[in-house]
């Protein structure tokens, strides 16, 4: 996604048992005795070299480098597949393989459910000397324990468990299972935000198994007359396709035209949900005409394989029905198209991959104003590749090991892909400052105010606020499972080479 990824009962084990039959390679165990590398790591080096040589988009540029995932004597598998990734020179190209050795743990946080506190934190220096750093809040879930404890969006956590954030702690506001922190606001004193420790107070959070609902505010605005529609959605997971038909319903209803679309704070999700608000979204005559919303680009080996079973035709088309029985995914859009005539997208840094994909399927279609910042640049399609999907006979070792692989690029109907290579470009430039506190959805908060002023709100001169004042030196930070992931069902792959 967005996420463009595949998951569990996915097409891997579909394309291997084509090519080569599904392997076995419980036979091949060497002794411990005879190599330097445990079982875990000879059969994880085994499985990503064979995996990576047949579904990898750049495989024909790695070819050399599979050699290094020697499996008697490469003692580092997760960090060799980092290292050979395609790159020319220092730059990687591929920023987003991985060989992974939990797959479950990942798998429940792309459902949206995880252990969290249920924050999303923007992170930054706090001064110049770029040792102390703030954890800006830059919005919290519904009914999660920073929402119970009173945390909100411009809030700045600055210590944790008593240390001032820093390069070697920072990162424990995700990690760490109970945490005390000191929290407070920034006030812009001589050009340079510092702690207002008036409103200093410490907040203890225990985390939680919880559904983070990515559908962080929805509502309909009035602006000169013109109904304006505002979706803030932070993930394109399958448990928020129900109620996001329901709310285009209730756009459509109130005769929205144009749609303000916040995905500054989304970093993919699943193709499905992806393709259900394409639908939602995109022209009516567009969607009833069954026009191609996007198309996948292969390697040679896996092309070649498609050639041979009949299947050339790699687009994936507007529809208003989806059903995965597989995976207990039905939608249907046919009453939820909201007529759109323009949509205003806010994107960032934290903005990749299904929501690039979304806005660059869009355009041909319609008026797309990106306005924001330049956006993260994920602009193929990846595979979750568990071991189960590779392997007739798992080895024990390695039974919850997985790939996240890189196996095609992604074009809309025009033969274009907008964010490629570094991201999409916004049309107005605007700087997300959660340090100015206003909430998402409220019409004074920046990147909003940007929006509504672009289509034709007028705010008084008196008392507003700028909008394109940037933060701190921020620090990027994508912890998320999903972020810059596009994530394909089996059977949605099984539709797509089927038409």
């Amino acid at each position: 996604m967005g996420t463009r990824l595949f998951v569990k009962t996915l097409f891997g084990l579909c394309i291997c048992c084509l090519l080569f039959g599904c392997k076995d390679d419980t036979k091949d165990l060497v002794t411990e005795n005879e190599r330097e590398t445990t079982d875990e790591q000879y059969y994880a080096n085994k499985f990503a070299s064979e995996a990576l040589g047949i579904y990898y988009y750049w495989n024909e540029e790695i070819a050399a480098d599979l050699k290094k995932l020697d499996p008697e004597t490469n003692t580092d598998p997760i960090s060799t597949v980092n290292e050979i990734r395609y790159h020319q020179g220092e730059t990687y190209i591929d920023k987003w393989t991985a060989l992974i050795d939990d797959m479950s743990s990942v798998e429940s946080s792309l459902q949206g459910v995880t252990t969290s506190y249920g924050y999303e934190l923007l992170f930054s220096y706090a001064d110049e000397s770029e040792t102390a750093i703030y954890g800006i809040v830059a919005f919290v879930y519904a009914d999660s324990p920073a929402e119970k404890a009173g945390l909100k969006r411009g809030d700045v956590i600055y210590a944790l468990n008593g240390v001032t954030l820093n390069q070697n702690n920072y990162m424990d506001l995700y990690y760490t299972s109970q945490e005390n922190l000191s929290v407070a606001n920034l006030i812009l004193t001589d050009g340079w935000y510092v702690l207002d420790q008036s409103s200093s107070r410490d907040i203890t959070l225990q985390a939680v198994e919880m559904y983070e609902n990515p559908i962080l505010c929805h509502k309909v605005l009035d602006v000169n007359g013109r109904k304006v529609a505002y979706l803030a959605y932070s993930s394109f997971d399958l448990n928020s396709v129900g109620p996001l038909i329901e709310i285009c319903k209730e756009f459509k209803a109130e005769g929205v035209k144009d749609l303000i679309l916040d995905l500054r704070y989304n970093g993919g999700g699943y193709v499905v949900t992806e393709s259900v608000i394409a639908s939602m979204l995109a022209p009516q005559d567009v969607v009833s005409a069954g026009k191609v919303l996007e198309s996948e680009e292969y390697n040679d080996i896996l092309t070649e394989e498609y050639r041979k079973q009949g299947y050339t035709d790699f687009n994936t088309y507007f529809q208003t029905e989806y059903d995965y029985p597989s995976e207990s995914f039905y939608a249907n859009t046919k009453d939820a198209n909201i007529g759109l005539e323009h949509i205003y997208a806010l994107i960032g840094p934290n903005s990749a991959s299904a929501s690039e994909a979304l806005l660059g399927g869009l355009m041909p279609y319609m008026p797309v104003t990106l306005i924001g910042e330049q956006s993260h640049g994920k602009y193929c399609t990846g595979l979750m590749l568990e071991v189960s999907n590779f392997y007739y006979n798992v080895p024990e070792a390695i039974k919850n090991w997985g790939l996240y692989v890189m196996i095609s690029i992604y074009k809309n109907s025009a033969g274009e892909t907008p964010c490629m290579p570094d991201g999409l470009i916004p049309d107005i430039v605007a700087y997300d400052n959660p340090l100015m506190t206003e909430q998402l959805g409220d019409e004074n908060e920046v990147m909003l105010k940007t929006a509504l002023q672009v289509i034709g709100k007028v705010y008084p001169e008196t008392g507003s606020r700028a909008v394109s004042v940037p933060m701190l030196k921020a620090i990027p930070s994508h912890h998320k499972a999903n972020f810059g992931k596009r994530i394909m069902l089996k059977e949605q792959l099984d539709a797509l080479t089927s038409n």
